[in-house]
């Protein structure tokens, strides 16, 4: 029988030279030279290069009233009712029940009638 070298020695790959991806440090450019350039390459190009500021709010937005969870048994039949017509105007169960509150004279901020709750969670 003849000595061979392990297989592994003739598996194994030749190590990849690594490359060097570190950056030198560039020098400082004050904020006017970036400017000018940002306004040469944009005018060059056609594009913006700089953004209108903000408009300001008229009025800050009401915030949202913490929830507090409610459990209630109901028939079957009106469950499935909800739970279709939900489905075809696309808000939640929960809105639908808001909303007929709401429409019964019982207090609801406007902020606070969500159509679907699960997307804002996100």
């Amino acid at each position: 029988m003849t000595d061979f070298p392990p297989i592994k020695d003739e598996l194994r790959q030749a190590a990849k030279p690594r490359l060097d991806v570190s950056l030198k440090p560039r020098p400082e450019l004050p904020d006017e030279a970036i400017a000018a350039n940002s306004k040469t390459i944009g005018e060059r190009y056609g594009s913006a290069t700089s953004l209108p500021p903000p408009a300001p709010l008229a009025e800050p937005p009401k915030p949202v009233a913490p929830l507090t969870s409610v459990r209630f048994d109901c028939p079957d039949y009106l469950d499935k009712e909800l739970s279709v017509k939900a489905a075809e105007q696309g808000v939640t169960k929960t809105y639908l029940i808001l909303q007929a509150l709401g429409q019964a004279g019982y207090r609801l901020d406007e902020v606070d009638l969500v159509k679907d709750r699960r997307r804002l969670r996100k």
